[in-house]
């Protein structure tokens, strides 16, 4: 048996465990567990950066777009803060979970820092979407931000709660010593459902039934929103529901948090090109004088509105009512601006 022990004797026989376990009863399963999550946090960082460099051109055509107002827009600075929050919250695990480090600390508040940043600017950029999709509604609004600072202060209390201590060179696997969490951990993604569950019920919710005889690219930007969200919301109730599961699974949990960060990061980078696709297209379609691109309901539906609306304003003038013109008219006003505002 001592054949297998290090010769070193500053090293650890055995990963380290939290204080009150047994280090020879529990140390060879803490190492199967040690790997498993390194291996889990690895693919979590090669997914992220390999779809970094799948959307790599469409940033950098971003960078070179002529219309510089384009990326002091909300949407595209988030979308930035996004793109490199994924790597930030992946990159970190790696050296906490199978290297040897003395920062172990420092690199678990990097890793929850990126984690906050990616779902903060990913549920930033589903808000701007929605708003916009409702046309600026501004009960859509109150209820849309409430359920983002809910989501936003669950995920902060939670990210704090992390933390790791320095161990002894161990001879394989990592030295760093994983506090235990908090019991109420889980309420992050408790709170990211919420919050994914009312994205999708106020996007269904404004689900035009005619989109698809009115206009084909609005139809479809509309479909790939829809599925982006579906997917983020089934990944948050999957994780969440494995983080809610008893002891038995312990193993289990750490292994799926990382792929979260994936679908956050992936969904709301796309949801954001999503808008930008939009936004060109009625750019175009308005430079050769064609229809312009819904956003979620039909063009000629809108333009109808809209003249219905010039003629209503035109009757309440020659009416006297005033009061009623300057309503139709904020309302006319109000459409137009939240359109050119979605991105």
């Amino acid at each position: 048996m001592s054949a297998l022990l290090p010769t070193n004797p500053s090293c650890a026989p055995y990963p380290l465990v939290p204080p009150g376990t047994s280090q020879a009863g529990e140390g060879l399963a803490l190492q199967r567990e040690q790997v498993t999550i390194a291996i889990a946090v690895a693919v979590a960082f090669g997914i992220i950066v390999w779809d970094y460099f799948l959307l790599l051109p469409n940033e950098v055509a971003l960078y070179m777009n002529a219309n510089r107002q384009l990326l002091r827009t909300p949407t595209t600075i988030f979308f930035i803060v996004l793109r490199y929050s994924g790597v930030l919250a992946t990159l970190p695990p790696i050296f906490f979970t199978s290297a040897q480090s003395q920062h172990c600390q420092v690199a678990v508040v990097l890793s929850q820092v990126g984690a906050c940043l990616a779902v903060l600017s990913s549920g930033a950029i589903f808000c701007f979407r929605i708003h916009a999709m409702w046309y600026g509604s501004g009960k859509v609004l109150v209820l849309i931000a409430v359920v983002y600072a809910s989501m936003a202060s669950c995920w902060i209390a939670v990210a704090t709660q992390y933390n790791a201590s320095t161990g002894p060179p161990t001879p394989i696997g990592s030295n760093c010593i994983m506090h235990p969490i908090t019991s109420w951990a889980p309420l992050s993604f408790g709170s990211s459902v919420l919050f994914d569950a009312t994205v999708l019920v106020l996007t269904l919710a404004r689900l035009p039934r005619d989109l698809a005889q009115k206009s084909h690219v609005g139809s479809q930007i509309f479909r790939d929103t829809l599925v982006y969200f579906t997917l983020t919301a089934t990944t948050n109730i999957v994780v969440l529901s494995i983080q809610a599961l008893g002891d038995a699974h312990a193993m289990l949990k750490p292994t799926v948090v990382p792929f979260s960060t994936v679908m956050i990061v992936t969904m709301g980078s796309r949801v954001y090109l999503n808008l930008k696709l939009l936004h060109q297209k009625r750019q175009d379609s308005a430079a050769v004088g064609g229809e312009r691109i819904p956003l979620s309901i039909a063009s000629s539906d809108r333009n109808k509105s809209i003249s219905s609306g010039e003629s209503t304003i035109r009757t309440v003038k020659q009416r006297g009512y005033s009061h009623e013109g300057r309503e139709a008219t904020s309302g006319k006003v109000r459409a137009e601006l939240v359109l050119e505002a979605e991105v």
